[in-house]
């Protein structure tokens, strides 16, 4: 009756440490995970600055977009009624 219970024990023991092995495995791969999708972030954040710089905007513009301010004489004052 005790080496029953004896093995009853054991066999909880070692059940209980595979089910803790296996949980700290799946939180190991989790923060590899959140690393690794922190970097992309951080790279998209990157890109971001540069691309939206006012030196780089100014350099779209003149190339691509040739947009110009509003001039005065450009602006229709409408009448109020």
């Amino acid at each position: 009756m005790k080496v029953f219970f004896l093995s009853i024990i054991i066999f909880s023991i070692l059940g209980t440490k595979f089910v803790v092995t296996d949980q700290i495995n799946q939180i190991k791969k989790l923060e590899k995970e959140i690393y690794k999708i922190d970097g992309q972030i951080e790279k998209l954040k990157t890109d971001y600055s540069y691309v939206s710089s006012p030196q780089n905007l100014k350099k779209m513009n003149q190339t691509e977009l040739k947009l110009y301010p509003i001039q005065q004489i450009d602006i229709i004052k409408l009448q109020d009624e």
